[in-house]
This record gives C-alpha cells, sequence and structure tokens, in this order.
C-alpha cells in the first residue's frame, strides 16, 4: 500500500517481496554483453502507463504501453483514484514486457529514469514507488524526469538536433514555448493563461492526431514565413510513453545531470516549471517593439 503525505509528496516504501518475485521471472544472460548504455523509462505522470529501454545511441530496443483512455472516456474525464489503480495494475507487466521485448536482463541496465514531475500525483507515486523499489534491489543510479522535459528533447533522438533550438510543446495540461539551450538548461519564453490550445483543439476536433494535423498546418504557415525549419517527432512520440524517458535519461547519463547514487528523500513534484521563466520580461519586450516600429 503506498502511503502519501500530502504536503510533501512523501511515500513509504511497500514490500520487496513483490519486486524480488518479479526480478526472478527474468532469465539472465550472462555471456550477453551491450556495447551501449542502457537506460530503462518509467512514465506514469497521467492516465498512461509506459516503459521502454534505450540505448546511448538512441535505438529503442524495447518498449510497452497501457492505455486508461477506454475506462477514462466512459466517466467523461479522468479521476486520479482510479487512473492509479489501473498504473498499479498495469506497471509490473509493462515493464516486464518492455524487458523482454529489449532482451536485456534488470542486472544489465546502467540506469532507470522515471517521471516525477509534473503530472497528478497519485499517478507519479505509483510510478516513482515501483521504480525506487527496482532501484534498490539492482543497486542502479536512479534518473528523476520532468516529463516536459522528457518530450522537448525527444525531437534529438529522432532527428539531428544540435543545441540551442525553439520548442512549442502543446498538449492537454500544457502549452509553452522555449528556448533549448541544453539538456538541463531551458528559458520559458511564454506559456498559456488558462486552457492549453491542445485541450481546446480536442473539444472541437475529432481527438489528439487530428489537433496535432491541425497545429503542425499553422506552424508550417510560421515557419515557412520566418525561414525556420518545422521538426516534429512520430505522432507516436508524441503522446505520452516511455521512450522518451528513456531517452531523456540517456540524455542525462551523458551529461552527467541528475544521476542519483541515493534515493533517500526524493519526492514527486504535481507542479513544477520548465526551466527558468522569463515568460513575463518576453511579453513586456513584445509589446514595446510594435510601438517602435510606429514611430520610425
Amino acid at each position: 500500500m503506498l502511503i502519501l503525505n500530502k504536503t510533501a509528496g512523501v511515500f513509504s516504501k511497500p514490500s520487496k517481496r513483490n519486486m524480488y518475485e518479479f526480478l526472478r521471472s527474468f532469465h539472465f544472460h550472462p555471456g550477453k554483453r551491450f556495447l551501449h548504455k542502457l537506460v530503462l523509462g518509467i512514465e506514469t505522470s497521467c492516465d498512461d502507463t509506459a516503459a521502454a529501454v534505450v540505448d546511448e545511441t538512441g535505438n529503442v530496443l524495447g518498449e510497452a504501453i497501457h492505455s486508461q483512455t477506454e475506462v477514462h472516456l466512459k466517466t467523461g474525464g479522468i479521476i486520479p483514484p482510479v487512473a492509479q489503480q489501473l498504473h498499479r495494475e498495469n506497471i509490473q507487466r509493462i515493464v516486464q514486457e518492455a524487458l523482454s521485448a529489449s532482451k536485456v536482463s534488470p542486472s544489465e541496465l546502467s540506469a532507470i529514469a522515471t517521471t516525477i514531475k509534473p503530472g497528478l500525483a497519485l499517478s507519479l507515486g505509483v510510478g516513482l514507488s515501483f521504480s525506487l523499489q527496482l532501484v534498490d534491489q539492482l543497486k542502479k543510479p536512479f534518473i528523476p524526469i520532468h516529463h516536459m522535459e522528457a518530450h522537448a528533447l525527444t525531437i534529438r533522438l529522432t532527428n539531428k538536433v544540435e543545441f540551442p533550438f525553439l520548442v512549442l510543446l502543446i498538449s492537454g495540461g500544457h502549452c509553452l514555448l522555449a528556448l533549448v539551450r541544453g539538456v538541463s538548461d531551458f528559458l520559458l519564453l511564454g506559456k498559456s493563461l488558462d486552457i492549453a490550445p491542445g485541450d481546446m483543439l480536442d473539444k472541437v476536433v475529432s481527438g489528439g492526431v487530428a489537433s496535432n494535423l491541425h497545429i503542425r498546418k499553422a506552424l508550417e504557415i510560421v515557419t515557412d514565413a520566418t525561414q525556420c525549419t518545422l521538426l516534429c517527432p512520430p505522432p507516436r512520440l508524441c503522446t505520452d510513453n516511455g521512450v522518451m524517458i528513456a531517452w531523456n535519461g540517456v540524455e542525462r547519463l551523458r551529461a552527467g545531470l541528475g544521476i542519483l547514487h541515493s534515493t533517500e528523500g526524493i519526492r514527486y513534484e504535481p507542479k513544477c516549471p520548465l526551466g527558468a521563466d522569463i515568460s513575463k520580461e518576453v511579453g513586456e519586450a513584445a509589446v514595446k517593439v510594435p510601438r517602435l516600429k510606429m514611430k520610425i
């Protein structure tokens, strides 16, 4: 049973028995060798339970996902306790499927990366609890992941993109424009004030994929006019997934950023901004520029 501290998002570790049995279910291959570092990514920030194994060159060795969409459609929205219970029921199976598909035994992993912020508190708690048990049993480094950072860096998995670059993240719950200067170096240029465009479009357009197409067409007009290059990850990597979490873990592992060898005091954060917020200064500057042009 997960025990939550309402103010801090801290939980006590459950029994190790299930984790021990889980690890025993794998067939180890002592003679097998991997040339590259391997990261297991675990994602449970909202209503998708996902896991993936990615190597440091960007090869996706195995992945699995369980979507709760069907259940939440019946209730007209995501009910956090229901999402929590579904994560609990599926997380072990999903991680096992991802590892099995990758043909990587848990002992061969270089690190475990897990979303700990932002997201639904009850959902984040399930992924973090499971991950910490795994880390404790395997004695592997733990890499806490910011959900939006993972989305932002996905394009570096699918395309050769160097820093810095401009990223626009649009989803049902978040909308932000940021300058990405490094793996964990973000300047937040702007964000939605109330409802996110993804949420609004999903109410008037048939689903997330259709919303993405409308948004991408609009962005193409902007990038064509400004002579910029528009790069978008494939649709399957635009939804919540374990691949982006594992890849974010790889990026941090290579850069030596946020790698924990002790998980004491680690906690999830339901609300957490991305990078340094300079949106107010950007907004003020944007208002001044047209006035200056009018005087010339």
